[in-house]
């Protein structure tokens, strides 16, 4: 016992040093432990499975989306007179028409029929002559007509060989016997060659010329032709072209219009 009361403390600082030996040493495995635990821990989250969000009903969305890629049409020019108050003309003859859209002016203008102008020569006649040596000579009577024309619409001219005559040509060549010649050889302003006699004349189409009308205001134009104009209305329209199937006009402002041919107009 006496030895205890002296060495008390000597053994009371041993017992504590022993406690911390046995706690240092098994300190790397708790921290092992806490380490492996973790681990554990983050596996578990990272390797878990999620569960998705349901998807967000956006049905009526779409609904707005498609509304606004097709906006309502509101039709402010159709046969209601809410905003179109109707005008009515009063017609040849007292007949009183409402206006509507495509019955007056450009709009009602109407092709009711398309035929050719030709250019068309003939021989009429062989006129005998004498010749500045008193031998006897001939000429040859040619009438060209040029349906359409403005002006020379109708040519006569009594051509002799080699000698241009204005505006048909010149003769080139008198085939057979001078005083009945089985064909001429005429070559055109256009240098293009053509034969006629007396019994053959040469035709080819130059053109062509339209038959118009028009309901209001009231118009009827027989053998239309380029060049020609036209006043409906209050509006000048000249012709610009006119072919087979169709007549383009232009306006002051040169806005062009096609009308096709409607023969049942």
């Amino acid at each position: 016992m006496e030895f205890l009361k002296k060495h008390y403390e000597k053994l009371i600082l041993s017992i504590v040093l022993l406690g911390l030996a046995a706690v240092a040493a098994t300190l790397p495995m708790k921290v092992n432990s806490e380490k492996q635990k973790e681990e554990d821990r983050k596996n578990s989250l990272i390797g878990a499975r999620v569960t998705p969000f349901p998807p967000v009903d956006l049905s009526t969305n779409q609904t707005v989306l498609d509304k606004v890629k097709k906006p309502i049409k509101f039709d402010i020019a159709g046969k209601h007179n809410l905003f179109n108050p109707v005008p009515w003309v009063e017609k040849q003859g007292g007949e009183l028409v409402k206006i509507q859209g495509g019955n007056m002016g450009i709009s009602a203008l109407q092709v009711t029929s398309i035929h050719p102008l030709n250019l068309v020569m003939s021989l009429d006649e062989v006129i005998p002559t004498t010749g500045a040596n008193g031998t006897n000579e001939f000429k040859y009577q040619v009438t060209v007509i040029r349906e359409g024309a403005a002006s020379n619409a109708k040519q006569g001219r009594a051509l002799s060989v080699g000698l241009p005559a204005a505006g048909i040509g010149t003769l080139k060549e008198v085939q057979g016997p001078p005083d009945n010649p089985s064909a001429l050889v005429i070559e055109l302003p256009d240098r293009s060659r053509v034969s006629i006699n007396k019994e053959k004349r040469y035709s080819r189409i130059i053109g062509y010329a339209a038959d118009l009308v028009c309901e209001l205001p009231p118009l009827t134009k027989k053998d239309a032709k380029v060049g020609d104009r036209l006043q409906i209305g209050a509006d000048i329209y000249a012709i610009n072209s006119v072919d087979t199937n169709s007549v383009v006009l232009r306006d002051s402002r040169q806005k062009q219009y096609i009308k096709e041919l409607n023969p049942k107009s």
